[in-house]
């Protein structure tokens, strides 16, 4: 999850999560579009993963070009719920608005998240908090570097209750 709009370091942050998502076999679940979507689906993408994009409207080729499957929604930003609950873990860079929304969603969902706190927005903010009562005890991860985010990622991937499917989700609106 993160910005649509964002900063070359946001960018090539992304893209080298989406590719840590391929290289620990999960697939990778994005908003479609562009942005940290964006370069998060293409560093998946070409590290031979593959890429869902829920896109907020209704043609299938509003998806940026490194998505293999494409959900259109029609939903505009009500897709953000989709969007926070699809992947067994949630990642954050950056992020604005709308990422605020979809980690309230996450964590209403209970979906774990990971923040990439040296990306800025939401994600810096959120790193090692809690964001209220419902999961007491419960923090979103924070991770500072690459090796950080692959080590979360299969530790929480590796916990006996998540499922099968080994989704991840990074990039909605922002």
């Amino acid at each position: 999850m993160g910005s649509s709009e964002a900063d070359a370091d946001m960018l090539r942050c992304a893209e080298e999560a989406g590719a840590v998502v391929a290289k620990i076999g999960a697939a990778l679940v994005t908003g479609g579009r562009g942005g940290i979507m964006e370069a998060a689906s293409k560093g998946c993408a070409e590290a031979g993963g593959v890429v869902i994009a829920v896109t907020p409207g209704v043609d299938m080729n509003e998806a940026n070009r490194w998505a293999h499957h494409v959900i259109p929604t029609g939903l505009g930003w009500a897709r953000n719920v989709i969007t926070a609950i699809a992947g067994d873990v949630i990642v954050v860079i950056g992020g604005a608005s709308g990422t605020l929304s979809e980690i309230a969603f996450a964590w209403m969902y209970n979906r774990p998240i990971v923040a990439m706190s040296e990306s800025g927005g939401w994600a810096k903010k959120l790193a090692g908090q809690s964001l209220d009562h419902r999961r007491a005890g419960e923090v979103v991860v924070n991770c500072r570097t690459m090796n950080d985010l692959e080590v979360a990622l299969r530790r929480i991937l590796d916990e006996p209750n998540i499922w099968e499917r080994r989704a991840v989700n990074i990039g909605a609106f922002g």
